[in-house]
């Protein structure tokens, strides 16, 4: 389990509890950025050089470490970027400190401004992918970030519960929903799709395409509960059928998107 990061508020950034990690204040720009704010580093920041780094470690296995540069902010800070640009594969993220001369620590979240990365993820969105990153507390209170890269992506915006079934709808992006579409549900712990289900698309007259192309599928809870065994389950959208691409469901394009 996860927790977003706390609401912001003034005067956070900086060492935590006496002997806990030193914190970071994240602040989002509209361009999908996120830039990280030490302070309180026992006059460090002045004399930080070319060692200084935030650490970003992968969880999943497959991706290497990421390392922002620190650089004096003044004020006594020291200050990370980590742009758009920055390739960072899907998956969660762990925050480090590494200063020269001393061993790496975790960091713990301080304010944060992440208002703006709801609108990235709108423009990411109308061009047909969705690259976003989002900073939270881990349930042990330290700084981690969910990043997520979708192309195409399929929006969840509605869930209507029905007699022995779950009617879901939602916009798809970066992708036609062709006469062959169909979902699939997974269970997380098994291999192959559990079931197929139909999808019906939604057109609207006059709809922009960059808003992405309106869908509605039908999930029927006997196939869910088949063998009696309580399991996540995770859907998927083949919008032209097996052979094209597929979009698993979620819901990030709100604010603090989730999977």
């Amino acid at each position: 389990m996860t927790a977003l990061l706390p609401r912001p508020s003034q005067g956070s950034t900086g060492p935590g509890p006496a002997g806990g990690p030193p914190r970071a204040d994240c602040v989002a720009d509209t361009a999908g950025g996120l830039t990280f704010d030490l302070a309180g580093l026992d006059g460090l920041a002045d004399r930080a050089t070319g060692g200084a780094a935030l650490l970003l470690r992968p969880r999943e296995r497959g991706a290497d470490t990421v390392p922002l540069p620190l650089t004096p902010a003044g004020g006594g800070r020291l200050r990370a970027a980590l742009p758009r640009t920055v390739p960072l594969p899907e998956g969660h993220w762990d925050a480090w400190l590494r200063l020269p001369g001393s061993p790496d620590r975790r960091l713990a979240p301080g304010a944060h401004h992440l208002g703006p990365l709801t609108a990235a993820r709108a423009a990411d969105a109308a061009a047909g992918r969705v690259v976003a990153r989002l900073p939270y507390a881990t349930r042990g209170g330290r700084l981690s970030l969910r990043s997520w890269l979708r192309a195409p992506h399929a929006e969840t915006l509605g869930l209507s519960a029905g007699p022995g079934r779950l009617t879901v709808t939602g916009r798809l992006y970066g992708a036609a929903v062709t006469a062959h579409a169909y979902g699939e549900i997974r269970a997380v712990d098994a291999p192959g799709p559990l079931c197929r289900v139909p999808v019906t698309p939604t057109p609207e007259p006059g709809h922009p395409p960059t808003e992405g192309t309106p869908f509605t599928l039908t999930l029927p809870h006997p196939d869910l509960a088949a063998d009696g065994r309580p399991r996540t389950w995770s859907l998927w959208l083949r919008p032209a059928g097996a052979t094209g691409p597929e979009a698993r469901l979620a819901r990030l394009l709100g604010p603090g998107g989730v999977t």
